[in-house]
């Protein structure tokens, strides 16, 4: 199996998710503060992992929805508590241990 790893885009994208569920694809790249074509293309890449998916609203303007799926909910938490633990260990910065 081919090894993945998740650019910084996809990423904020999962971030994202977490916190807006069934968000607008024009949400997401506004909220992001990222490149539309760079959101369109990191969740294509996300869909082909089976981390998120679409769904059109059914009324006008009928919108392109991003769900995160439950494995990509998972991702998504253990991404934010990684997050979380560097945002920490910037606030209190330490020397590096080095063991022998």
């Amino acid at each position: 199996m081919k090894r993945r790893e998740l650019t910084e885009i996809q990423q904020r994208v999962l971030l994202f998710l977490l916190d807006n569920e069934g968000a607008a694809f024009r949400d997401i790249s506004d909220k992001t503060e990222s490149n539309p074509n760079a959101i369109k293309k990191a969740i294509d890449e996300l869909m082909e992992l089976g981390l998120v998916y679409d769904k059109r609203e059914d009324t006008f303007p009928r919108r392109r929805l991003i769900f995160l799926t439950n494995y990509g909910r998972e991702v998504a938490k253990r991404l934010k508590e990684i997050v979380e633990i560097i945002d920490e260990s910037a606030k209190h910065p330490q020397k590096p241990s080095v063991e022998v």
